[in-house]
């Protein structure tokens, strides 16, 4: 998987993460913080993953 792929995917998976979140708890400020978490650790997943194996 390219990193361009990895980025489309990490911001697909943290903007859906972001709406649910600001759907249950109707926060934007922790819904926006849980969303770019996710964008971030999906994208540089793979080097994360590379240094704890």
């Amino acid at each position: 998987m390219s990193s361009a792929q990895r980025f489309l995917l990490g911001l697909a998976l943290g903007t859906a993460a972001a709406a649910i979140t600001w759907i249950v708890t109707g926060t934007a400020e922790l819904a926006l913080a849980l969303g770019l978490t996710v964008l971030f650790l999906v994208w540089l997943g793979k080097f994360i993953l590379d240094e704890l194996l």
